[in-house]
């Protein structure tokens, strides 16, 4: 049996084998009631008998090389079996891993035929040809030497001889003809080969090049039938087989056809470029083998025709008729369910992806009951596809799987989608649903989720009451601390910081006293919450809970947080330094990178390196973005490159390569959650490393402090190429800041004269006169006194609302973020990256940026943004998208 490439693996193989056994009147699995054909084989290999499977790298798994677990299953049964006559013999170009799987099995290495022997092969090719006087045999050992004894490429050889001179086609091949006398590299062989078919199918008459084409596009070997069709649409079909059999093209063994595998992937290629002669090639295919299931829908049995079963299907869906194979497989929904139930991989390639969309459809459909697993699987496909109503799809099928013992992903799944489709109250019960219907080690997973879910749709309270009511019921365990730093996470995009910093460090003192692994985290949030506030009080009783615990290292680590925040970067660089010294243990690797980023800031990223020097950072992207910056004020500028590149999770842009604001701006984004982004653990750029006037803090309950003309301020950081001058606006404002004081300082930010207005961070604040279409004073301590406000009239602008669009942008890439949680689709990671960018660029009123991010952004944006209510951003979405 040949394995089909593009299909579904293993499974399909299966029905191959049964359908082949089948009509040898080998019975042992077309009789199995269950329907297990894994077994069914087995079972017939007790016998005194010898299965081929050829083409085995087609199942190989891309990342370990080795084959899927059932065939390992198998192999391992039949060589540790008592005594039994029964042999399996796989055929691969490519070596596997070696494993416990292939302990008792026997690898034989197939090698090419000696120079003896392929000279024999080349006499008998030309003999039959009648070319024998076109080479002489003192010449024929070159040959054999020069197509590295490959017989297949020896019949091509003798093929081009019978239209051209030696000379001419050992000219094809030049490079590897100058080095016939040394061992020939495969790959080498193989790109001889190719030329030589290539100049052997220029020869080919029109009849006989349309007839390869159209059988090239069949996977596995093909009967007489397959050619005979074809007489309707090609003259004398059979005259062309001639032909493409006198030229070794195709080969017969017993009643099976094949292509030269060279030869069928080029003409593969060709046909490929015209769509309607690979429509038809496909179509006339499918119809080759869909005539079993219109003769005889309802009576024939699944296995006798099995295989015309799989490429109907491959061949259906090439040409868009999803439709017709459903309704084929909806005949054979039981055995379907039986041979497909142990799928639980989903397939990387999309053609695969489809056809298995289309055999649970089938196979699912008529029952809302039982197999759970396939049903999850199915939900998690169509989410993937992404077409339309394809999550209403999904939505029905994960709560169908639900109704049966599922695995939580499948309660996951359900959970995102009822407070798409149903709303907050419903994702509520569906989630203490979960609760009571999964083990209790899940639970936090729910409480979390569910809360996460109530923040985003504006329900802080009841997020906050959700992960209360975890606390309460949890028992102590390691799952509490992410429900702290939820926690903590909502109450400071609230604004309330401290209350963020009081629960976290609840958390971090309970997991202390209970000895919980993690802990460290509880405390490190707490911490960097306090330092990026400045916030005193919150910082004295972080150290309060450390020198409890009587951890040195981390009463540095506040220490050296408190003396960032005061400007002392030198003095926090030396205490990291010593400390660490110091430590007789495994160094801690927050304040190691805290002392290089210090030492950084310092204008010292030789000290800073030293800092690091043996110390095993984790790896997140605030970390990557450390080590991008070291490299950027050392001068490595593709080693900063290619650190943002795992900082971002993708690789950078040109325009991102080109950008010397990129560093801040990768830093600027705002952190969905108390992970380890650039801006958490680092909030505070001093004036050195930016050029700005004063300290820029990044806090994620606040706006950003470089909108509008700040950020044209910056340039490369100290130590890195400074930038040109004329790369910044000539008509840049000046930057105030208010005196230092304890809290965030204020960012001033005056726009161009003929329009006076200021951006304030933090308190409201007002001058003396306004120019501006609108003004009010609001909030404490606002003064209106003697002011004089004029209207002024701006002219009316036909672009978009940026300021808008970054607001619904944000809402987007915190929907999509949340749907996405749970899921390992790097295709979503990339369009929340790009939302995530657009919306930066648009709140920094880069118009043409972020329309060029959301060009990137795929179909699924769109659909979020729809979903959330996001009118502007779909909108723009839609545009920038084509749809």
């Amino acid at each position: 049996m040949v394995t089909p490439e593009g299909g579904l693996g293993w499974e399909d193989l299966l029905i191959l084998i049964a359908t082949e056994l089948d009509e040898l009147g080998e019975r042992e699995i077309s009789d199995r009631s269950d329907g297990d054909l894994q077994a069914g084989l087995l079972s017939f290999l007790r016998k005194q008998c010898l299965v081929v499977l050829d083409n085995i790298e087609a199942l190989l798994d891309p990342e370990t090389g080795l084959p899927p677990a059932p065939l390992r299953e198998l192999v391992s049964q039949i060589s540790q079996r008592t005594p039994g006559a029964g042999r399996l013999l796989l055929v691969t170009s490519q070596s596997l891993p070696s494993g416990r799987w292939m302990d008792d099995s026997a690898i034989h290495t197939v090698y090419p035929p000696t120079e003896s022997q392929g000279s024999d092969i080349l006499d008998n090719l030309l003999s039959m040809r009648g070319l024998q006087e076109e080479i002489p045999p003192e010449k024929r050992t070159d040959i054999v030497r020069w197509l590295g004894g490959n017989p297949r490429a020896l019949e091509i050889f003798v093929t081009c001889l019978a239209d051209e001179p030696l000379e001419d086609l050992i000219q094809l091949g030049s490079e590897a003809w100058e080095v016939r006398d040394q061992i020939v590299a495969p790959t080498l062989v193989r790109q001889l080969e190719e030329r030589l078919a290539r100049r052997s199918l220029e020869h080919l008459e029109v009849s006989t090049k349309v007839l390869l084409q159209m059988l090239s596009v069949y996977r596995t070997p093909f009967r007489q039938d397959a050619i005979d069709r074809l007489s309707r649409i090609i003259e004398d079909p059979h005259t062309a087989q001639q032909l493409l059999s006198k030229r070794f093209f195709l080969s017969r063994s017993t009643r099976w056809f094949s292509l030269n595998p060279i030869v069928r992937e080029i003409a593969r290629s060709q046909v490929a470029k015209e769509s309607r002669r690979l429509r038809m090639a496909h179509t006339q295919a499918a119809e080759h083998f869909t005539r079993h299931f219109r003769d005889q829908r309802s009576t024939a049995p699944f296995l006798s025709n099995g295989a015309s079963f799989v490429e109907a299907r491959y061949h259906l869906l090439k040409i868009e008729k999803g439709e017709e194979f459903e309704a084929i497989a909806a005949n054979y929904r039981s055995q379907l369910l039986k041979n497909y139930k142990n799928i639980t991989r989903m397939p990387e390639e999309s053609e695969a992806a489809q056809q298995l969309i289309s055999v649970l459809m089938a196979a699912l459909a008529g029952s809302d009951r039982g197999y759970s697993n396939l049903r999850y699987l199915l939900a998690r496909l169509l989410m993937k596809r992404n077409r339309r109503d394809d999550d209403l799809l999904a939505f029905r099928q994960v709560t169908y799987a639900t109704r049966s013992p599922s695995q939580s992903g499948a309660w996951l799944l359900r959970l995102d989608l009822s407070a798409r489709f149903e709303g907050y109250s419903a994702a509520e019960s569906v989630a203490r649903q979960a609760i009571a219907a999964l083990h209790q080690s899940h639970s936090w997973i729910f409480y979390r989720k569910l809360a996460l879910l109530a923040f985003n749709s504006g329900k802080v309270r009841d997020s906050l009451r959700i992960l209360d009511e975890a606390l309460r019921e949890m028992p102590p365990s390691s799952q509490r601390i992410p429900i702290y730093s939820l926690g903590g996470y909502v109450l400071t995009r609230e604004n309330r910081g401290s209350e963020a910093v009081d629960l976290l460090l609840d958390g971090y003192q309970s997991a202390t006293k209970d000895a919980l692994p993690y802990s460290w985290r509880l405390f490190e949030q707490a911490l960097f919450l306090a330092g990026g506030r400045n916030d005193s009080i919150a910082l004295t009783n972080v150290k309060k809970a450390v020198k409890q615990n009587a951890n040195r290292e981390y009463l540095t680590l506040c220490e050296v947080v408190e003396m960032q925040s005061s400007g002392q970067w030198e003095e926090a660089a030396k205490a990291a330094d010593a400390s660490l010294a110091s430590s007789r243990g495994e160094k801690y690797p927050t304040l190691a990178a805290q002392g290089a980023f210090s030492w950084m800031c310092c204008g010292e990223p030789r000290r800073a390196y030293a800092a690091l020097a043996g110390i095993a950072l984790p790896r997140n992207s605030a970390t990557w973005w450390l080590r991008a910056m070291l490299a950027l004020c050392s001068g490595a500028n593709e080693s900063y490159v290619e650190y943002m590149h795992h900082c971002l999770g993708r690789p950078l842009t040109e325009s991102e390569t080109d950008d010397k604001k990129f560093w801040i701006k990768c830093w600027d984004e705002i952190p969905d959650g108390l992970e380890p982004y650039p801006a958490f653990y680092f909030p505070r750029l001093p004036s050195g490393l930016t050029g700005l006037s004063g300290d820029v803090v990044r806090l994620v309950e606040k706006p950003s402090p470089l909108e509008f003309e700040l950020m044209s301020q910056v340039g490369l950081p100290q130590g890195a190429e400074v930038a040109s001058q004329d790369e910044l606006r000539p008509d840049a404002p000046s930057v105030f800041r208010e005196p230092a004081r304890q809290g965030v300082t204020n960012t001033f930010i005056f726009r161009d004269a003929s329009v006076p207005s200021i951006i304030v961070k933090g308190e409201e604040n007002m001058r003396d006169k306004y120019e501006v279409e609108q003004a009010a004073a609001v909030g404490p301590k606002s003064k209106a006194k003697d002011v004089t406000i004029q209207k002024f009239q701006g002219g009316s602008s036909e672009g978009i609302d940026l300021q808008r669009l970054a607001s619904e942008l944000a809402d987007l890439r915190r929907a999509m973020r949340a749907a996405s949680a749970d899921d390992d689709d790097p295709e979503r990671d990339i369009a929340v990256a790009a939302v995530s960018q657009a919306a930066t660029a648009a709140g920094q009123g880069d118009e043409g940026k972020a329309l060029q991010h959301l060009a990137s952004a795929g179909r699924w944006a769109w659909d979020m943004a729809n979903s959330i209510g996001a009118s502007l951003a779909a909108a723009v979405l839609k545009t920038q998208l084509g749809i």
